[in-house]
């Protein structure tokens, strides 16, 4: 049998992992280890499924009213908490210990041991230089070099295509990502990153709010392990002011909202002993089983509102904006800090004196107000050439209906015209942003096969967040698109010019408007090629398609 032995700052590998759930398979027919897909690094993702009536069919799971719980380990294999605790906490399980196992009559806890698992296998004592043990761990990067908390939208790893498929499989209503937090020092083991509930439907983001939260904040100070709100400073200390974070779909948080999914990322805090964040890992995976057994037949109802509020919802925010106008305050336990003399660099640096400890309200700053909201269409429409679009979206479980025959028609095409792009890559891409577009109506030539997406689904938010471009993680922000940014089709002046002439002669307000911008642009007059650039953007000769977004948005009337 696998021993545990985060007591002495060892965290179990990979292979070790797998063989503690392959053995709690084999002992209890209560429980299931499954094989999923495939990850960058040619192993497959685990699923190991503690179901109290034997039944691991997830249809029939969830006809029946089950709640399901996913805790997701490892995505961070340097931040290996999770890892030991969801080992301890399914042991206790089946073991019946403290009364854990009377609390799955109604729950089924589903856990991936170690979502990155080539992240995993790169194994050293040198991969989190801040952190307090383990005495080894894994590495944050996965075979492929990708930071997999950042791969959600873009899902360019076999490991996010196989999660995908997994979640949408066992549709979780509590979804628990672990980590281990990097940045301030202050006294609590244990933070909490949360969705934001102006993220959420109304019906969740008060559940989560109202009910949810509080009760998981009381259960950890019962545990020993008081928890605040995950220490994201607006300056350089947490005395600075707390800021709560809006969740992007990049990230599990953000990625589990556009499906109704309250998800939770546990920050335990790394100058904390490792078995201090393992336990406090650990008491919070369990408070969330309590919260599923006592209170649960609530997130029940919620998500079943939520999902037909979303069906129907027509009005999306995609990009919000912090309201520094109106703070609240928030009770902190810190550490005094001070700026100190550097021996190295002759300059300062910050020192947490933990000889000081600290409780005072702070500033917090958790208001949001909506930057850009769009309506959606009734139908989206793509062209089948964007295949690796399409895979993402029905890989998330997207409903198309097809193009029966090739169809010309009229729709609201977007036009690009303004867009910046990160200077370096960004998790392998050059992210765009602050986009701004122009709406057209156009009729296009559209080829049976075509998708045709209809926006009455329960995956509403996941369509406008990832098809809208403006959007901040949507498809064309991860380069999906740039072939459209590139013009394929130019002109030779010589050739050319006996055409703008023409254009000329048989065009008063084009010669007009030519003369104005000679007159009030010297640049353009003393720069032949723009000058003949300006008559062949005009004619019919420039292509439609450059800057053209190849979504396109259709209205039944």
């Amino acid at each position: 049998m696998v021993t545990l032995r985060y007591e002495d700052n060892y965290s179990l590998t990979y292979a070790e992992t797998i063989e503690a759930y392959k053995a709690l398979a084999k002992e209890h027919l209560t429980a299931k280890l499954l094989n999923y897909g495939s990850t960058d690094i040619g192993l497959p993702l685990h699923l190991f499924v503690i179901s109290k009536t034997k039944n691991f069919s997830p249809d029939a799971i969830k006809e029946k009213g089950f709640r399901v719980i996913m805790v997701s380990n490892g995505i961070h294999p340097g931040e290996p908490c999770g890892v030991d605790a969801s080992v301890k906490l399914a042991r206790d399980i089946l073991g019946k210990k403290d009364g854990l196992w009377e609390k799955m009559d109604s729950t089924i806890l589903c856990i991936i041991p170690i979502y990155n698992v080539g992240g995993a296998l790169n194994r050293s004592p040198y991969s989190r230089a801040n952190q307090n043990g383990p005495q080894e761990q894994g590495f944050r990067a996965n075979a492929k070099n990708l930071d997999l908390n950042r791969d959600f939208a873009p899902m360019k790893s076999k490991n996010a295509q196989t999660f995908a498929r997994i979640f949408h499989q066992w549709k979780p209503d509590l979804l628990i990502d672990t980590h281990t937090t990097n940045g301030a020092d202050y006294q609590y083991v244990m933070t909490l990153l949360s969705q934001h509930p102006q993220e959420l439907s109304p019906m969740l983001g008060s559940l989560l709010s109202e009910d949810l939260e509080p009760f998981l904040y009381n259960s950890m100070e019962g545990s020993g392990y008081e928890m605040i709100s995950y220490i994201s400073p607006m300056g350089q200390t947490p005395e600075s002011g707390l800021q709560l974070y809006l969740n992007s779909p990049r990230y599990t948080t953000g990625y589990g909202r556009l499906f109704n999914t309250i998800t939770f990322t546990t920050e335990a805090h790394m100058f904390k002993p490792f078995k201090e964040r393992v336990l406090a890992t650990y008491e919070f995976i369990k408070a969330a089983i309590d919260y599923s057994n006592d209170r649960g037949a609530l997130l029940t109802k919620a998500k079943s509102q939520s999902d037909e509020f979303v069906k129907a919802q027509k009005e999306f925010t995609i990009r919000h904006e912090l309201d520094s106008t109106r703070v609240e305050e928030i009770e902190f336990k810190g550490y005094e800090a001070e700026y100190i003399d550097s021996k190295i660099t002759g300059g300062k640096r910050l020192r947490y004196d933990r000889d000081k400890p600290f409780t005072k309200n702070i500033p917090y700053y958790r208001h949001y107000l909506p930057k850009l909201s769009i309506t959606t269409p009734d139908f989206y429409i793509i062209p089948q050439a964007w295949h690796e679009v399409i895979l993402r979206l029905s890989i998330n479980g997207v409903r198309f209906e097809r193009v029966e025959h090739d169809t010309l028609m009229k729709v609201e095409a977007y036009y690009i015209t303004d867009y910046d792009t990160h200077p370096t890559p960004y998790n392998g891409n050059y992210l765009h942003y602050n986009v701004e577009v122009r709406t057209v109506e156009q009729s296009i030539q559209f080829f049976k096969g075509d998708y045709i997406i209809p926006t009455n689904q329960v995956t509403n938010s996941y369509i406008v967040e990832m098809l809208e471009p403006q959007a901040d993680d949507s498809f064309f922000a991860w380069n999906f698109f740039d072939s459209i940014l590139q013009r394929k089709e130019y002109f030779s002046p010589y050739v050319f010019e006996d055409f703008a002439q023409q254009m000329l002669d048989n065009d008063e307000e084009l010669r007009v408007e030519f003369e104005n911008k000679r007159k009030s642009d010297k640049e353009f007059a003393n720069n032949s090629y723009r000058q003949l650039s300006f008559f062949y953007e005009r004619s019919p000769y420039f292509e439609k398609s450059y800057l053209r977004y190849p979504v396109y948005r259709l209205n039944s009337k």
